[in-house]
């Protein structure tokens, strides 16, 4: 008969396979976590950039907007080939705007089109158009420098010339 040692010191190899497995699940799950909140990050701060983007323009053209060019085309396809995502005159990103020679590899354009509010003397239809390469979607994914491939949203609001 063997003689069966006392003090068995050590683990065996299964006990070692199961930490492994659960130190690599663990692992797993901690590096996704990490690069879905690194995502969110980026999300929120171009969500953050955008609306004080918008913010800025607003709030720009709100006391003075008869110094802007006012256009008296009524169409709504007028308006869209004047804000044609390929011709947007003015270029941002996180935290910062320039016009769109200035930066060309800047995310996103921008430009508005004010209207004479058809009916309502005094009142004037604003549409800001923000265009964003993270905004692309489908088949026509966005092209760093190719503004015309970009996704883009419109704002509009109403303001009152007096």
């Amino acid at each position: 008969m063997m003689k069966i040692a006392s003090n068995q010191k050590g683990m065996s190899i299964l006990e070692v396979l199961l930490g492994l497995a659960m130190i690599t699940l663990v692992g797993s799950f901690f590096i996704s976590g990490i690069l879905s909140m690194k995502k969110v990050a980026m999300d929120s701060g171009t969500k953050n950039s955008l609306y004080k983007q918008i913010n800025d323009v607003i709030e720009n053209i709100r006391p003075n907007v008869r110094m802007y060019q006012i256009n008296y085309f009524t169409s709504d396809k007028e308006r869209e080939n004047a804000l044609n995502p390929g011709d947007l005159p003015m270029a941002w990103g996180n935290g910062m705007m320039s016009t769109a020679k200035d930066c060309p590899g800047c995310p996103g354009r921008y430009g508005f089109v004010i209207q004479a509010y058809p009916g309502m003397k005094g009142l004037y239809l604003v549409t800001v158009r923000l265009t964003h390469r993270d905004w692309a979607q489908g088949e026509k994914a966005a092209v760093a420098g190719d503004a015309k491939s970009y996704g883009y949203v419109d704002y509009q609001f109403v303001v009152n010339s007096q």
